[in-house]
């Protein structure tokens, strides 16, 4: 029998201004955005508290990692100063470094970036 996976889900949110580069429309043109940043944490495994992950270890890690990005222009920010700051690369960034601050053997599921309320990019890896 397949073990049952405990996955948490933190919620935190940023500011900042983006262009899309060498984009065929009004995304080219420098815009902001109120971008909700969703990042979920998987485990199999609790530890003798009952707990996976402390919710606060995760929201500190990402509020520290979206502080470098509140109130900025991403187009100079890296590594989006050499890569487009689409919300599909904003949310693969973050799962790679999210991935280098969730302790075994819990790990980075998926982050979800959204741009407004109605358009999100989601970024994990296979199992």
């Amino acid at each position: 029998m397949n073990p049952g996976i405990y996955t948490l889900t933190v919620r935190a949110s940023f500011s900042a201004a983006h262009r899309l580069r060498e984009y065929d429309g009004n995304c080219e043109r420098l815009h902001g955005h109120n971008w909700q940043v969703e990042v979920s944490v998987a485990s199999e495994q609790l530890d003798d508290r009952g707990i996976a992950l402390d919710f606060r270890a995760i929201k500190a890690a990402v509020n520290e990692l979206l502080s470098g990005f509140d109130h900025r222009y991403l187009n100079e920010v890296p590594p989006f100063d050499r890569q487009n700051p689409s919300s599909e690369n904003v949310a693969r960034y973050l799962f790679e470094e999210m991935e280098r601050k969730v302790p075994a053997p819990a790990r980075v599921a998926r982050v979800t970036v959204w741009e407004s309320e109605d358009a999100r990019a989601d970024y994990s890896r296979p199992d």
